[in-house]
């Protein structure tokens, strides 16, 4: 998986190869296939590896971007910052101002090709805990108009725990509390894995609810964390009581999933509702003010700072 601004591999799958040519396309405001095709195949020219793909290969996969492409722009609903040229073959920048979900689409492209172990950190803002704050947001859309939604985030201090699991059942108006003989234990808080929860309450308050249960994670490398969540064992080691229905698993993601590959599929089988890029997109037309003004802020200093202009 490459980072940028380093170069994918010629053997590159076709919506990492999307990636990047709307990276190129952000860079110069436009670009083409076969530009990107040059590129690839100035990789090949230079021994990149043993058993490169042919120019043909390399063609058919810049092909397979492109369709990658035509899938976001109509899954995102006027959110996709990019449009396809009247002849299929080029890609040019969407110059709206103030169009929200092309300001989060742009976050999630580099929340996805940063490092983001090392390069999380612009404009003195965690875009790793960015995401956390905006799936909350999308996942309090999807499951409707009265949902709530709380950032749970089990990556902070252990010290907040307890206080953040009692504050939880407070809101949901179920689970009894922190379980504390647990604290007696010795057991890590960051075992919970939870960084969202959203729910939809009925007016009488009571218990049994749609509940749902989220983890976030950008970048790409999250394919041995998709099991980690699991509601039932957060249940039972941190709730002193059970929450009558069981939580939806939701599984939050800055990459752009293939539209061609059982992959997506496969992921929401091990994970749960897996809400990737332009899904998000999908569900993000009322995030608050304060929160888009640090996901724009973000942006624009990861922007500058990886050599990607900021006018845009």
């Amino acid at each position: 998986m490459f980072k940028w601004p380093q170069l994918p591999s010629p053997r590159a799958p076709a919506y990492e190869i999307a990636d990047f040519a709307e990276l190129i396309c952000w860079r110069d405001a436009g670009t083409s296939m076969e530009e990107i095709a040059s590129i690839l195949g100035r990789l090949e020219e230079n021994d990149y590896s043993e058993g490169v793909p042919e120019q043909d290969d390399i063609d058919d996969a810049i092909e397979e971007a492109y369709m990658e492409i035509e899938n976001r722009l109509e899954s995102c609903q006027g959110g996709y910052p990019f449009h396809i040229g009247d002849n299929g073959t080029t890609l040019k920048a969407t110059r709206k101002l103030h169009n929200s979900r092309q300001i989060i689409y742009k976050y999630l492209l580099l929340a996805t090709r940063l490092n983001m172990q090392s390069n999380r950190i612009h404009a003195r803002i965690d875009g790793t805990r960015l995401l956390e704050y905006l799936a909350a947001e999308v996942a309090q859309e999807y499951f409707g108009e009265r949902a709530e939604s709380l950032v749970f985030g089990t990556a902070d201090e252990d010290s907040n725990f307890e206080r953040k699991v009692d504050e939880l059942c407070r809101r949901l108006g179920e689970g009894g509390g922190f379980q504390r003989k647990r604290a007696r234990r010795g057991t890590r808080a960051k075992d919970g894995k939870l960084d969202i929860v959203v729910w939809t309450p009925f007016a009488d308050k009571l218990p049994g609810k749609l509940i749902g249960f989220g983890q976030c994670k950008t970048g790409t490398n999250y394919n041995d964390e998709l099991t980690e969540l699991r509601p039932d064992v957060f249940r039972e080691k941190w709730l002193s009581s059970a929450l009558i229905v069981p939580p939806v698993r939701l599984f939050f993601i800055s990459e752009a999933l293939a539209f061609s590959d059982e992959c997506r599929f496969e992921i929401s089988i091990e994970a749960g509702l897996t809400f990737d890029r332009c899904r998000i997109i999908d569900f993000c037309n009322n995030i608050p003010s304060r929160l888009l003004a640090s996901l724009e802020s973000w942006t624009t200093e990861a922007a500058r700072e990886t050599g990607l202009p900021t006018n845009w």
